[in-house]
């Protein structure tokens, strides 16, 4: 008798499109969509609609295309296999906003307001209080639309983000509790590196997580010389104690690019007794990021000389989800008693329409 693999368990992540994925991306959740691919059906967006909510100006629109491209030809880069991963653009998923709207029916004002990682956003963006749109306010349950939209149930984010799937996972629930079992619950992945600060590129860059719209990261395509010489803009810690290290962004760096555990400890013990220096540590990190970024490099150089090749694969990606996202919201607005008031509208008119043809 021929048993049937059990179904893999779907996997859903992404990343806005407004600048190159850096090193934070790599470590927080990148790593672990290439690890994951194998044995889950992993799906990738483009998040396009989450751009807007801090690059809404019409020329800051038109400059999507370029970032899209950039940011898709980064996932391919470091190992992501469209034949495993369904990559796709999220504007093309017009399902995803009926979903959003109807999600934004079942959670209060208050439960958004009151998540940090919004007004993060909005400083970056270089944005006031009264300029925050309801769009980034509702960034989350567009978020969670998204993840319910595919019927994710495992969702690989950066420690900032396990904040936003926690309102995908109430919103799930609640949705059920009204409406019946549609969604499967998601389940957040944080990375063992959850976030990276960033280097000083910036003032006080490395006082805050590595950052697109900050400025202050490391990009995935940055050439050997340039990751040296961000690297070096990273002081070392002013005081020699353990404690001094731990909160070091500098040495933050050693602990999520060393590989090696006992060259790693031994740079932490000669750095706190004095005698290594902070340009050792800033040459041992680069030795080590070189070997992590030169493969990534050689696929971005070879998928750069195959041109459509990109574009092909969104497009394909973006079909797919198409299919998958109205097959759900079709779940919901039967849930919900949507589609029946709709369908009992048009029996209706096709009774009328067919009375009036009947003779005297």
């Amino acid at each position: 008798m021929n048993v049937s693999a059990p179904a893999k368990k779907r996997l859903l992540t992404g990343d806005r499109p407004t600048g190159p994925l850096h090193l934070g991306h790599l470590v927080g959740t990148l790593h672990n969509r290439v690890r994951m691919q194998d044995q889950h059906d992993c799906w990738l967006i483009v998040a396009d609609l989450h751009s807007l909510t801090t690059r809404s100006r019409r020329e800051q629109i038109g400059e999507l295309p370029e970032l899209v491209h950039e940011v898709v030809l980064d996932l391919l880069s470091v190992g992501i296999d469209p034949e495993k991963s369904t990559i796709y653009l999220q504007s093309g998923v017009p399902a995803v906003y009926d979903l959003a709207i109807l999600l934004q029916m079942l959670i209060p004002v208050n439960r958004l307001s009151g998540i940090p990682t919004i007004r993060d956003m909005a400083r970056n963006a270089g944005l006031k209080d009264d300029e925050v749109p309801l769009g980034l306010l509702g960034y989350p349950v567009l978020q969670a639309a998204d993840i319910l939209m595919a019927r994710a149930e495992v969702v690989p984010v950066g420690g900032d983000n396990e904040a936003h799937v926690a309102i995908a996972v109430e919103l799930a629930e609640h949705f059920n509790k009204l409406y019946g079992p549609v969604f499967p619950i998601p389940q957040a992945m944080v990375s063992s590196t959850p976030t990276l600060p960033g280097v000083d590129t910036v003032d006080a860059g490395s006082q805050h997580k590595m950052s697109k719209s900050a400025g202050n990261s490391i990009r995935l395509k940055d050439s050997s010389d340039e990751v040296a010489r961000k690297v070096r803009t990273l002081a070392g810690p002013a005081g020699a104690t353990p404690e001094d290290l731990d909160k070091s962004p500098l040495f933050a760096f050693v602990d999520a690019f060393m590989t090696d555990k006992a060259a790693t400890s031994a740079l932490k013990y000669d750095y706190l007794r004095g005698k290594t220096k902070a340009d050792t540590v800033h040459q041992a990190i680069t030795a080590d990021l070189e070997v992590l970024l030169r493969p990534i490099r050689e696929r971005r150089a070879v998928l750069m000389a195959d041109p459509g090749r990109i574009e092909e694969i969104v497009v394909d990606g973006t079909i797919r989800a198409r299919e998958v996202a109205y097959q759900t919201l079709n779940q919901v607005r039967d849930a919900m008693g949507l589609e029946s008031l709709w369908s009992g509208l048009v029996a209706a008119t096709q009774r009328r329409a067919e009375a009036r043809k009947r003779p005297y």
